[in-house]
């Protein structure tokens, strides 16, 4: 007892079912690729056709890819779903044999936020070969930039590319199951089981750290004429002091490379170089906030504190923008030297103000570094935050400072 759909809504839908598999609106592979033709689109209902796949389960596995076209083809936002449950299930007949065209009609019949409901008829040769009533599929968050994303992740990175090397990226999936998606894609079956090993609170951060380095190393090598490269195909790992490095995996061979990368809240940077001998870059990012007292003076240095206080009264910007300046600046330089603070911050300097975005600091290494420093925020739909970001790419040279 399935109502007719309303012809009157229906449509040809501007998609062919080659489409599905060839543009990636469906991750699944040739065994089960069986959806043939997509006949009619409606506002409640798709109709399409399934030559039944060898493999089992796989025709079953089809409706819900003509039931996921619907929702991808009519909506823009929360267009990621996996079928959770069923009602009922009714089969009239033996299971089509492989090779055999199926006709699927599936009608919605609920779409709230969160989940998508939808009963299914599907006939061989005119006759009803099963009823499938209550078929639900949760639907997921997905941003509109995580899109290309979810469907060429060898092509496309999560993170911004910003100049010289370096990427910036932001926490689009805020729902957990989201976030296992992302991660997913993301990470190699090495690097899940590191994501599963971390404590709840400190998971986001950790694989906000690895995609951003991941895509900051593939933009690098698109930069020098590489084709696709899968995030999973890069490993991050860290040596015993803690700095990271990166290897390739299923058959890549990287380059050598010097990365840096860090993490704040919802936002994550990184930064590749080829590799020198030496210190090399390092990157950082601090939030904007207000600080005790203690904190600025466990931090910094007298003469700092002097110039850090000097800035602010020079420029009218708030003492809290100047210290996650020169936090964040030190921080970089730390990291470029391989050691990080490792609990004594004063062992770096800021000794030179150049402007907001150009800071001299001195290391244990090498007596100066330039480092660069430029906002960055939460995009909207997230907590609102400001950042400075702050990064080096190794010592500088003679004349690009004078104490």
């Amino acid at each position: 007892p399935h109502p007719r759909p309303d012809p009157g809504t229906e449509r040809v839908p501007d998609h062919t079912a080659a489409h599905l598999y060839d543009e990636r609106w469906m991750f699944h592979g040739p065994a089960f690729q069986g959806v043939t033709e997509l006949t009619a689109i409606g506002d409640r209902h798709v109709r399409g056709v399934i030559t039944t796949p060898p493999a089992p389960g796989a025709l079953l596995d089809n409706v819900g890819q003509i039931l996921g076209y619907w929702i991808m083809a009519t909506r823009t936002e929360r267009t990621v779903v996996f079928p959770v449950g069923m009602r009922e299930m009714r089969f009239y007949g033996p299971h089509p044999r492989p090779g055999t065209e199926v006709d699927c009609l599936v009608r919605i019949t609920s779409l709230t936020d969160t989940a998508l409901e939808a009963d299914v008829q599907l006939t061989v040769d005119g006759e009803v070969w099963a009823e499938l009533t209550g078929w639900q599929d949760r639907r997921f968050d997905n941003d509109p930039q995580t899109k290309p994303v979810e469907r060429f992740p060898e092509r496309n990175t999560l993170s911004e590319a910003r100049p010289g090397g370096r990427t910036l990226l932001n926490e689009r999936w805020p729902d957990l199951a989201s976030r296992d998606l992302i991660m997913r894609n993301s990470l190699s079956s090495v690097e899940r089981s590191q994501y599963a090993e971390h404590p709840p609170r400190g998971r986001r951060q950790w694989l906000l750290g690895r995609i951003a380095v991941k895509d900051a190393v593939r933009q690098w090598l698109w930069s020098q004429g590489e084709g696709p490269v899968f995030p999973a195909e890069i490993r991050v790992h860290n040596d015993e002091s803690g700095r990271p490095y990166v290897t390739g995996l299923h058959g890549r061979t990287l380059p050598p490379l010097d990365v840096s990368l860090a993490h704040r809240a919802e936002a994550a940077v990184a930064i590749v170089r080829p590799h020198s001998p030496g210190p090399g870059p390092g990157i950082d990012i601090e939030e904007v906030v207000d600080r005790p007292p203690a904190t600025l003076t466990t931090a910094l240095g007298e003469e700092e504190l002097a110039l850090l206080r000097a800035q602010s009264a020079a420029t009218g910007e708030s003492e809290a923008l100047w210290f996650a300046r020169f936090w964040a600046a030190k921080e970089a330089v730390a990291k470029a030297e391989g050691t990080g603070f490792r609990g004594r911050p004063r062992d770096f300097a800021v000794f030179q103000v150049v402007s907001g975005s150009r800071l001299s600091v001195s290391g244990r290494l090498e007596r100066a570094y330039t480092v660069h420093c430029e906002p960055a925020g939460n995009p909207p739909n997230l907590p609102d935050r400001t950042y400075v970001v702050a990064w080096t790419t190794g010592p500088a040279h003679e004349e690009e400072y004078d104490r």
